[in-house]
């Protein structure tokens, strides 16, 4: 079952009935590529694509913890990478390419007690209507029923880069926290409950984050 998260802008919609949330399977890496490619458009360099050969390592590693939402017409139209670790690990101070082992999964520990979000990707074409909502509220029932005590994420503050004239980094996120100010991923990811615990910096290139992340975790 998917829970029900707890959001204050909207409950979970359910999808319409042609369309398909399951796990990444072979054959949908093309799709996963296509729609890496028109996510991840500039200011992003190629390097945010994954390439395929990195995409079949995600199988091999943890299969069911990438998933993906199909269109009715069979075309991926949202994508989630994940994985597992250990929560000491995690909740300290780390970069994306290290804890991922520059986003291999080598690092995945099939022990480990806290969910990773590795990556999250939605066409721009279906934005908005709560498929991100509906692949994290699937990735929590997937890391409750993994026995993981948290969900842990660096997650993107791309609406940085419009006040880092004005504001350091922690400012920031110390006014998104206290909903002063909006960032188009950050305070969607605190309205599902996740809580901030601090700024990730050099945490990946990322020009509209200004390389920053914000160290997001939900206790399961």
């Amino acid at each position: 079952m998917i829970p029900v998260l707890h959001s204050e802008t909207r409950p979970l919609r359910p999808l319409p009935e042609s369309w398909v949330l399951r796990s990444r399977r072979t054959e949908d890496i093309p799709g996963v590529i296509e729609l890496m490619q028109r996510v991840y458009v500039e200011p992003h360099g190629p390097e945010a694509v994954w390439p395929a050969e990195t995409l079949k390592r995600h199988l091999e590693v943890f299969p069911e913890g990438q998933l993906l939402i199909l269109d009715g017409q069979g075309r991926v139209i949202a994508d989630s990478t994940s994985m597992l670790v250990s929560a000491e690990r995690a909740m300290r101070p780390h970069r994306w390419s290290e804890i991922t082992e520059r986003g291999t999964l080598s690092s995945h520990d099939p022990k480990g007690d806290a969910f990773y979000g590795v990556d999250l990707a939605v066409d721009p074409e279906f934005q908005c209507i709560g498929l991100a909502h509906v692949l994290y509220a699937a990735r929590i029932a997937l890391a409750i029923d993994k026995g993981c005590k948290v969900f842990v994420a660096g997650a993107r503050i791309p609406g940085y880069h419009l006040a880092s004239d004005l504001l350091n980094a922690e400012s920031y996120l110390a006014l998104v926290e206290r909903g002063l100010i909006f960032d188009p991923t950050l305070s969607k990811q605190l309205r599902l409950g996740f809580q901030l615990y601090g700024l990730l910096p050099n945490y990946i290139s990322d020009p509209e984050s200004k390389d920053c992340a914000a160290l997001i975790c939900m206790e399961l």
